[in-house]
């Protein structure tokens, strides 16, 4: 795709996304993402073909940035602590850029059949892919044999939406706790590895 074509879609993603988390999906319309795209409608259908192929085209983007769906093809997966550090910035950007839409479209999964068949997995899918990795380091003997790894995989979203949501719901009334996102993203793994690392584990 040309560089111009590519800067168009990014942009009517972007649209997409942010008024998909203002109204949900089935109150946004293509028109409403064109001109908050600044693009003519005639282009997104173009580009995605539907409101549904843009949804797909979203959830593409978006999973490419999923610690579940990506913990498997690190650099060098085999490397726990730099694969869940590299994890855990990527969750917390993720969320902090797409959080608002994301928990609107998971939640419009449980009553739009269109939304389901694009998203409905995606949280799920997630969860189940971290949980997967975690259980093969487990296997390896580089984390707590007494946890599961599905509790694990929680216990890591936990840390990194639970950082966003204060984030977001407080806002400039965060006060002056203004620490890098590379930093807090590491010091939350390091808080997180605490508690699954070898050396914690009960007997």
């Amino acid at each position: 795709m040309p560089a111009s074509e590519r800067g168009t879609a990014d942009a009517i993603l972007t649209a997409a996304a942010e008024l998909f988390g203002e109204r949900g999906y089935k109150g946004t319309t293509t028109r409403m993402i064109a001109e908050r795209a600044g693009v003519n409608e005639v282009t997104i259908f173009r580009q995605f073909g539907t409101k549904q192929g843009l949804l797909k085209g979203l959830g593409d983007l978006w999973s490419k940035s999923m610690a579940g769906l990506v913990a498997e093809s690190a650099p060098d997966p085999t490397d726990v602590r730099a694969t869940l550090e590299a994890l855990a910035l990527m969750e917390v950007r993720q969320a902090l850029s797409f959080g608002a839409p994301a928990v609107r479209l998971a939640l419009d999964a449980g009553s739009v059949p269109e939304v389901a068949a694009i998203m409905g997995d995606g949280p799920g899918g997630n969860l189940s892919g971290l949980a997967t990795y975690l259980a093969s380091r487990q296997a390896a003997g580089d984390l707590r044999q007494d946890l599961d790894p599905n509790v694990m995989a929680e216990a890591f979203f936990a840390l990194t939406s639970g950082f966003v949501m204060s984030r977001q719901v407080l806002g400039e009334r965060f006060g002056d706790y203004r620490l890098e996102l590379s930093v807090v993203a590491r010091q939350l793994f390091e808080i997180y590895l605490t508690g699954v690392g070898l050396g914690g584990e009960r007997e």
